[in-house]
């Protein structure tokens, strides 16, 4: 299965994203990842991880930027979009010689 098929699979049924939007998405994540691990491909172990993280972009659309917000009685927080527990599982890729590290 394509990483955009899973990643439409894990949106509410009534989504109408493009595969453009989407590809973004994915694509943003990979780049997020790449980024961390300081490499230039991503391993295809961490595809799962890269659509789940393309999730977490897509359900934060529109509220870019923002850590916490409260309305009413309701408040709500942003964790980051890489999480600990992603970190620790990013920790079994070595980063490449000279890149510098992200915490």
């Amino acid at each position: 299965m394509k990483r955009i098929d899973s990643l439409r699979v894990l949106l509410p049924p009534d989504d109408k994203s493009s595969d453009i939007k989407l590809g973004m998405l994915l694509d943003n994540a990979e780049n997020m990842l790449l980024d961390y691990i300081g490499r230039d491909s991503l391993p295809e172990r961490l595809a799962d991880m890269q659509i789940h993280l393309a999730l977490e972009m897509y359900n934060r659309l529109g509220n870019e930027g923002e850590t916490k917000r409260t309305e009413n009685d309701i408040s709500v927080s942003f964790s980051d979009l890489i999480t600990d527990d992603m970190k620790l599982r990013l920790r079994n890729y070595p980063r490449k010689v000279g890149a510098v590290k992200c915490s």
